[in-house]
């Protein structure tokens, strides 16, 4: 009796190891995007969650095991081409008895693997590489459209090598609940062989074949969690996240925003909450598109923005937004391109320096681009760029305590697009018009010109007759400005304004100086300093850089729309008499030049970056021909207002 004991608990012991050992990795998945790597396995497995990383070189390469786990694939090596810092993925089989799954990543030498996250969706293991992984990347992922379904929904179709089970032995298949089919349909994206989900049989007892086939791939997005924030509703998750245009629903009132090719998680299906006197709902409308219902008697309140990461949107109530506090980085608008494949395709690429936090509104008659932490422009770029071509109608405009507002005028038939770079740098609008009309003939709706002349502020001419100008040279004291070689930019900026008042005084302007030697003034300082002394212009003059060494040239700031024929005519003045390059005027939202209430301009010099230019601004002769050219542009100024 003992023995047979024995005997039945050995065989249970071995059941149970066998029973273990058998979780299979039925397939491995590289997400076309160059950002994460799917590893699905059977539908009850329990993966190990304790995996760890561990870090080689000579190559640079990570890898991590999976222990009790079986390969049912054939061994997958991704050579990565994509011109990221990604190289190769390879998965295998490592060992048998143990079994154990091995996952090695390889990296050029400037990659830090800190930023790997290993993630846990359902049955999968997720490796995100970050977006460092893909900042080269040629890649643009959907962020907006119009269409509520695209033949490209849901999966991306990639051509591997894969497995035919041709064993006789039929799988086993579970009976599914209605509840589940939403989650095996998702499940299903991740698979990319022919390998049924449940195998009586071991894998090493069957007959595996290779064979080539086309297979699906999920590349979108898994919404993690929804909550009520200070200023608005947070939708977070993995992966790439798009939106829909919202739509107005009656009885009750409500708008409803769709998130196409997404997986909700199940613990926040058909929950409910309060924002507020509103009702936010969450749920799974279809098997590849997840639903967040408002219900609010306002439909204009709320406003969906896009992190920079991709990862999460803010549906933003506009009336608590505090538009500077979305992310603490500025971006500049570098350039745009328009884009045309035919009279009824056309579009815009948008550049920034850095990543942008945006948002998209679209009606019957317009759409509009809101970049939130875009705080300059090149004005005269812009205008060039879109005059003539088919986007002649696009308007931009720098908005109080916005950013960047983008203005189109468009017709309730056209298909809208937006996708957005890898690196949130690139924002790319495409637009499909229906009728055979050229979008040029389009007028842009309650949309005017920038400002002339006569919409600017007209100088007082005061009782003394004098002219009074505060100059304001840039930064001082601890505060060195940008530095190269041992040259400061306070220096030039003081020596040069302390030129340029020294000519206006010998032609009789009143000038004060916000600093006349090297000492620190805060920003709002400067500015209190004008609003004191009540200048009839205010003038900041500061010194270019770049973080690369080839930028050279002249640019003129101006900010309220009252500036800019000030700085129209100290930018035409600096071109005229100092030899670089004409960068243009840019709208900009430097903060003495949008808090101060008179004409204010900030100038650009040159770019202490380049190595030519900087010995140039540093020498005599071009120190004097600056002073000379902003004098005289003030000088100018002053007879125009006449």
């Amino acid at each position: 009796m003992k023995k047979f004991i024995i005997f039945l608990l050995l065989i249970f012991s071995i059941t149970m190891q066998s029973v273990f050992a058998d979780e299979k990795i039925t397939s491995v998945n590289y997400d076309t995007s160059a950002n994460m790597l799917f590893i699905a396995s059977t539908e009850h497995s329990k993966l190990s969650n304790n995996i760890k990383l561990v870090n080689l070189d000579n190559p640079k390469r990570v890898y991590f095991d999976i222990p009790n786990t079986i390969l049912a694939t054939e061994k997958q090596n991704y050579q990565i081409s994509s011109g990221g810092k990604l190289k190769q993925i390879v998965v295998s089989q490592n060992s048998t008895n143990p079994n154990v799954v091995r996952v090695v990543i390889y990296f050029d030498e400037g990659y830090n693997t800190e930023n790997l996250k290993l993630l846990r969706l359902n049955n999968n293991i997720i490796v995100k590489f970050n977006n460092q992984v893909c900042y080269d990347a040629n890649y643009m992922r959907t962020v907006y459209r119009d269409e509520k379904f695209e033949d490209t929904d849901y999966y991306s179709y990639i051509s591997m090598m894969s497995q035919n089970i041709t064993t006789e032995e039929k799988p086993f298949v579970p009976k599914i609940n209605a509840s589940d089919k939403v989650i095996i349909q998702i499940q299903q994206a991740f698979d990319n062989s022919t390998v049924p989900v449940n195998i009586k049989t071991s894998y090493q007892n069957t007959d595996v074949q290779l064979k080539k086939k086309d297979f699906i791939l999920k590349t979108k997005y898994y919404l993690r969690g929804i909550q009520a924030k200070n200023n608005g509703i947070l939708v977070n998750g993995i992966g790439s996240v798009s939106m829909e245009n919202p739509i107005k629903m009656n009885a009750p009132c409500r708008l409803v925003f769709d998130f196409p090719n997404t997986l909700t998680n199940t613990k926040i299906r058909s929950n409910s909450f309060q924002y507020g006197n509103d009702t936010v709902k969450v749920g799974q409308f279809e098997a590849n598109k997840a639903r967040v219902v408002v219900n609010t008697d306002n439909y204009d309140r709320y406003i969906p923005i896009y992190s920079i990461d991709n990862q999460s949107v803010l549906i933003a109530d506009k009336e608590k937004l505090s538009h500077d506090k979305l992310t603490n980085i500025n971006t500049n608008l570098t350039s745009v391109k328009v884009t045309k494949t035919n009279d009824r395709n056309c579009g815009m690429n948008f550049y920034f320096s850095k990543p942008v936090v945006y948002s998209v509104k679209r009606d019957n008659n317009n759409l509009t681009i809101y970049f939130f932490n875009a705080v300059q422009y090149n004005d005269q770029d812009f205008k060039t760029t879109v005059n003539g071509t088919e986007m002649s109608s696009s308007r931009i405009d720098l908005m109080p305590r916005i950013g960047l507002r983008y203005s189109l005028p468009i017709e309730k038939t056209d298909l809208v697009n937006i996708y957005a770079g890898a690196d949130s740098r690139t924002i790319k609008l495409t637009l499909r018009t229906n009728k055979k009309e050229t979008l040029t003939q389009r007028i842009p709706e309650n949309i005017s010109e920038l400002p002339t002349k006569s919409s600017e502020k007209i100088l007082k001419k005061r009782k003394s007759g004098e002219k009074v100008v505060v100059i304001d040279p840039g930064h001082g004291g601890i505060d060195y400005g940008a530095i190269r070689s041992g040259i400061n930019e306070k220096d030039i900026t003081t020596d040069v304004s302390l030129r340029v008042a020294k000519i206006l005084r010998s032609d009789g302007f009143k000038v004060y100086m916000t600093r006349d030697e090297d000492k620190t003034l805060s920003l709002q300082e400067r500015v209190d300093f004008a609003e004191e002394n009540e200048p009839d212009i205010f003038v900041s003059i500061h010194v270019n850089s770049s973080e690369g060494t080839t930028a050279t040239g002249l640019e003129t700031h101006y900010y309220h729309d009252y500036s800019i024929g000030l700085a129209k005519v100290v930018h035409e003045a600096l071109t005229k008499h100092v030899n670089s390059k004409d960068r243009g005027l840019f709208k900009s939202k430097f903060y003495v030049i949008n808090h101060t209430t008179m004409p204010a301009i900030l100038v650009e010099i040159g770019f202490i970056s380049n190595e030519d230019e900087r010995q140039d601004m540093i020498s005599e002769k071009r120190k004097q021909a600056t002073a000379k050219a902003i004098a005289e542009g003030i000088k100018n100024y002053y007879k125009q207002q006449k």
